[in-house]
């Protein structure tokens, strides 16, 4: 089987972790590493033991090799649409990390730039793969919870200053006592930037899209004061935002996320109500997952569990990240480029991920008002690779 010769870009903790799960894959060669910050990437080569690993801290120096088929970029949310589209106009398929952006021009700008090249495109999001939303995605294409009415997502989570700042000479996180003691020594991380936590859904968005077949069409928000936290004054970031969003296919969804609140362990939470039955995960490390199918005749909801136990799943999965869902998302890119079939969650899905929740940033900034999502895919309205789409660009 042909082997994609994979570049990998950003050797930040998350970066590196991938860059060993790639390794791993069958069909897959890690045949390139880069980052800008030296220390990284001589950590990283050290790490992935592997002497044909070609080190670059130039990105564009990177992108002249013939010999690369494909890079993931795992950067900031920030500055990565940049390196995608360098990449994607260097000839390489491309994948990235989420969330995908904070702003609607970028959206646009990945869609035309894959439009343009004709090149493979994937957001590396991993919750879709989960074992209870491939359930319910499941359970909902053959009818068993009727029509989805109401779906919901939340993220909260108490992350303080973790991840905040960095040093921009060696790339670690110091924590948040060094940065005030050492200001001109540290910079600020994408989320120290992210003054609103709603544009961290894609792992609710992506996963209930997904569920639905479906994309958001009108979003409004409303937000705590985003001026000073109440439990960490110093973050300027609002503790908790909370986004209504309908769909094409007309099912309302309510999203939220915190990244400020103590709550114990960060927590994902989904929740499920349809015509025939609903389904909801455990609200805690306590709780159980919960079911209820009206056509069972069941007179209460009945506690479930949902895993990989009996699934025949790749041993490389159940070695990944993120309860095994890591690797799916590097998997399905890798198979698309060799069977030259459409990513899971190709460039159409991706920016349909991001743009409900920068609108919502939007909304809150706007009064709370009620916007719609643009639609990114070609049709009536704009040809493929059409840059004149009929409206000019949101400025954001």
């Amino acid at each position: 089987m042909e082997r994609i010769r994979l570049a990998v870009v950003g050797m930040g903790h998350r970066g590196l972790s991938l860059a060993k799960q790639h390794q791993q894959l069958k069909e897959c060669k890690v045949v390139a590493i880069c980052d800008r910050i030296k220390p990284l990437v001589e950590k990283a080569y050290k790490e992935l033991a592997d002497p044909d690993i070609k080190c670059y801290t130039n990105f564009n120096e990177m992108l002249e090799r013939k010999d690369i088929d494909a890079v993931a970029i795992y950067t900031f949310p920030t500055t990565q649409i940049d390196l995608v589209c360098k990449a994607l106009q260097a000839g390489k398929h491309t994948c990235c990390e989420v969330p995908l952006t904070f702003s609607i021009e970028d959206c646009w700008k990945v869609v035309l730039t894959v439009e343009k090249t004709g090149l493979k495109f994937q957001l590396q999001e991993q919750t879709r793969y989960l074992p209870h939303i491939l359930a319910w995605k499941k359970m909902v294409e053959e009818g068993a919870l009727g029509k989805i009415v109401f779906a919901e997502g939340q993220y909260i989570g108490f992350y303080n200053f973790v991840y905040n700042f960095w040093n921009p000479k060696t790339g670690e996180y110091p924590g948040f006592e060094y940065a005030r003691k050492n200001p001109n020594k540290v910079k600020k991380t994408w989320r120290e930037y992210m003054q609103h936590p709603i544009y961290y859904l894609p792992h609710e968005l992506s996963p209930l899209l997904s569920i639905l077949n479906d994309r958001v069409v009108k979003v409004s928000a409303m937000g705590t004061q985003k001026e000073k936290s109440y439990v960490t004054p110093e973050t300027n970031r609002a503790d908790i935002e909370v986004a209504l969003m309908q769909t094409k296919k007309d099912t309302v969804m309510r999203l939220a996320a915190g990244f400020n609140i103590p709550r114990g362990v960060p927590h994902h939470w989904y929740h499920l109500l349809g015509t025939k039955g609903t389904v909801e995960t455990k609200r805690s490390d306590l709780d159980e997952d919960m079911m209820w199918l009206s056509d069972l005749h069941m007179e209460a909801p009945a506690k479930v569990s949902w895993g990989w136990k009996h699934s025949p799943i790749p041993k490389e999965a159940l070695e990944s990240g993120h309860s095994g869902a890591d690797y799916y998302p590097m998997a399905n890119f890798i198979k698309s480029i060799i069977e030259d079939t459409i990513p899971a969650l190709d460039v159409y899905r991706a920016v349909e991920t991001a743009a409900p929740a920068i609108l919502a940033a939007k909304s809150i900034e706007e009064g709370s008002i009620c916007l719609e999502v643009p639609d990114f895919r070609p049709g009536k309205k704009r040809a493929k690779s059409q840059e004149n789409f009929g409206h000019s660009l949101p400025s954001l």
